[in-house]
């Protein structure tokens, strides 16, 4: 197939065949397939995901509408969830590495701006690995705060030798017992957030919610149902996308892996 110039499609430009002139368009198959909008404008809005614009200023930037851009930013988030799930489960931790865990109540937009907050708390439990710089995490949302609900997280995404440091949630009690790969210690926060004796603390988890939930804050706030897109979003980028630069280049490698031609 050859490149061709093209008048009647909105890419101006399309694939031939030498032999039987077949065409094609250059989008066939591929993620943009079924778009509306030029590969130019998608680029655009690549660009600016990549950057972390608001979603209002990149609809103003490329000329979207914004529900155009705010639909785009929610297949971008899709493509970041569907890597998670190809890598497999994330393994934190390591012989000696410590792994600090916590949970965290996460308040959202109500619908339509309709409803009390109250009705939006989710609770999300977190895990980061204190070995790498900034620590790097791993996020669930759960309905509760149980030893049922959070033993089987803890031990589907941490490697045998693993230190886990926490607060002393009652959850959290029977760690070793039930885990005999893990060491367990932790630091009574009613009493001190820095154990005088051990200097165990919980700090980097703490440091990870305030991260999480910093992004969010400047979004102003999160839909309920969008929250899970988002935290594989932010997992995503402390992984392939730390800079504008090399999210950008990450998002187009993950799009054409997903969406093979």
């Amino acid at each position: 197939m050859l490149e061709c110039t093209r008048s009647d499609v909105r890419d101006g430009v399309g694939w031939k065949c030498s032999s039987c002139k077949t065409r094609r368009s250059v989008r066939e198959g591929s993620f943009f397939a079924k778009s509306q909008l030029t590969l130019q404008t998608w680029i655009m809005l690549l660009h600016f995901w990549a950057r972390q614009n608001p979603v209002s200023d990149t609809a103003e930037c490329a000329k979207v509408a914004l529900n155009t851009a705010v639909d785009v930013y929610q297949w971008l988030r899709e493509v970041c969830s569907t890597r998670l799930i190809n890598d497999g489960p994330v393994m934190l931790g390591g012989n000696g590495v410590v792994v600090q865990i916590d949970e965290s109540l996460f308040k959202h937009k109500p619908k339509y701006h309709r409803g009390r907050r109250a009705d939006y708390e989710q609770w999300v439990f977190g895990m980061v690995d204190t070995s790498q710089t900034p620590s790097l995490g791993f996020m669930q949302m759960v309905d509760t705060r149980d030893a049922a609900t959070l033993l089987p997280i803890i031990r589907a995404h941490t490697a045998p030798g693993t230190i886990i440091h926490s607060d002393e949630w009652a959850a959290y009690r029977r760690i070793s017992q039930d885990i005999p790969h893990l060491q367990h210690a932790t630091v009574n926060h009613s009493v001190e957030f820095v154990n005088p004796t051990n200097g165990l603390h919980t700090q980097n988890i703490e440091s990870y919610w305030n991260r999480v939930k910093k992004k969010f804050k400047t979004m102003k706030g999160v839909h309920s149902h969008q929250l899970p897109s988002y935290l594989d979003e932010f997992m995503w980028r402390e992984r392939y996308g730390t800079s504008s630069e090399q999210a950008f280049d990450s998002i187009i490698l993950d799009i054409s892996l997903q969406y093979v031609v």
